[in-house]
């Protein structure tokens, strides 16, 4: 059974990291269409999926915002590029205008990671990017979530000599400064997952120490004393997991690998009852979740996309359906093209926009793009401009997805930046 390793995890998997930004996002946009069902209903004038027109749109302000006649058309919009390359980093919404880009890969996967501790901002009205404070330790492949005071907790990560990282810092955006937090308390770890619970709180789990191990090993961040909990054991070793927030507050953990290979498994960590630690899904998904991603639907439940499978390695396009209700898994229309360390993210609609992402286990990433529409079918639309894999994707609330760097074909590190208009 083929696991895969830090080496190749530059530029072939969807980090934690970046699946935990998409789902911060994912459950953003779903209060969005809770508080706004109309808009959700409408779609905009894309259709009621958000699909992009097929020329892909190309008449965005310089500004990156609205033309003068108001809404944006459908498709894809030209955004400059950051002004490093990068890959295994995060980008957060910061939830004023901007987002923090930080860290990740800056060099060909041939020649190693060379993590960065450089931190970038992107405003959206300009349509512009800056130089932020650069954090303490040069990280990828960590976790930055936004703090419901308006810091940003960094986690963890791959160190500058190819160790994992139990060390932590905190953005403040108000200052642009970095300050070091308590550091893990179970162990350093890196491709790991982080989300954001409705108590405030931040639960990490999972990752790894090494090039083929795994870790179920979780711990709860209090941002209000800054002190850590060892909340338990998760069922199974998940490097590469990811995370769901389910409606009521229950986590969700989804595959990832270990010594053994990729996990058909999930658990459920419930953040109303602490002390309760982790319970197995019994059902188990038809195959082994790695470089997959985890999207919460407006219904409640979790679509789970692609993933990298076995010796020498098959590219999947198998999609499941968990239903927390009865905790089952249910088979859905396949992806049109194989993919892992793609992204997805919901949109106001209730489609779900996967973008990029590997066809083959040695790489090959893609430019294409598919929407999952509400009837359960998929649909090839506009591709992006440039074919990547393990970059970030982030909905604005502005209306947009904001795509950012990643790798390419040749194993480049990419600094381009693309912005989906549903």
């Amino acid at each position: 059974m083929k696991v895969l390793h830090f080496s190749t995890a530059l530029g072939l998997l969807v980090m934690g990291t970046h699946v935990a930004a998409c789902l911060d996002v994912d459950d953003a946009v779903l209060q969005f269409c809770i508080k706004s069902p109309g808009a959700c209903r409408d779609g905009g004038a894309a259709g009621d999926d958000g699909a992009a027109d097929d020329d892909g749109g190309s008449d965005a302000g310089t500004d990156g915002g609205p033309p003068d006649s108001g809404r944006e058309t459908p498709g894809w919009k030209p955004v400059p590029s950051m002004q490093l390359r990068r890959t295994g980093h995060t980008a957060t919404d910061l939830k004023n205008g901007k987002v923090l880009v930080v860290g990740g890969c800056t060099t060909r996967i041939n020649q190693g990671c060379n993590p960065t501790n450089t931190a970038e901002l992107y405003t959206v009205s300009s349509n512009s990017w800056s130089l932020a404070t650069s954090l303490e330790t040069p990280r990828a492949g960590h976790t930055a979530t936004l703090l419901n005071d308006g810091r940003v907790l960094v986690v963890g990560g791959l160190g500058p000599t190819d160790e994992a990282l139990a060390t932590v810092e905190v953005y403040d955006v108000d200052a642009n400064s970095w300050t070091d937090a308590r550091a893990l308390p179970n162990g350093a770890r890196a491709w790991h997952a982080a989300i954001l619970l409705t108590s405030g709180k931040v639960l990490v789990a999972g990752g790894g120490t090494s090039e083929s191990t795994g870790l179920d090993t979780t711990a709860l961040f209090d941002p209000n004393d800054d002190t850590w909990t060892d909340v338990g054991n998760m069922s199974f070793k998940r490097n590469v997991l990811t995370l769901t927030m389910l409606n009521g507050g229950k986590v969700v953990a989804i595959g990832g690998y270990s010594e053994t290979g990729a996990e058909r498994t999930a658990e459920v960590y419930d953040s109303s009852q602490v002390n309760a630690g982790w319970q197995r899904i019994e059902a188990r998904m038809r195959n082994g979740r790695n470089g997959h991603t985890a999207t919460l639907l407006p219904s409640g439940e979790i679509l789970v996309a692609g993933s990298l499978l076995g010796s020498p390695g098959t590219v999947l396009r198998d999609v499941d359906l968990f239903a927390p209700g009865n905790r089952s898994w249910s088979p859905q229309q396949e992806l049109r093209e194989a993919r892992f360390a793609h992204s997805a993210t919901l949109l106001p609609s209730g489609a779900v926009l996967v973008a990029g992402g590997n066809s083959l286990s040695t790489g090959e990433p893609r430019a294409s793009v598919e929407l999952f529409r509400q009837n359960g079918t998929w649909e090839l639309i506009s591709p992006m401009s440039w074919a990547r894999a393990s970059h970030t994707a982030t909905w604005l609330d502005s209306g947009s997805v904001l795509i950012i760097g990643g790798t390419a074909s040749s194993g480049e590190i990419l600094n381009t930046v693309e912005r989906f208009v549903p």
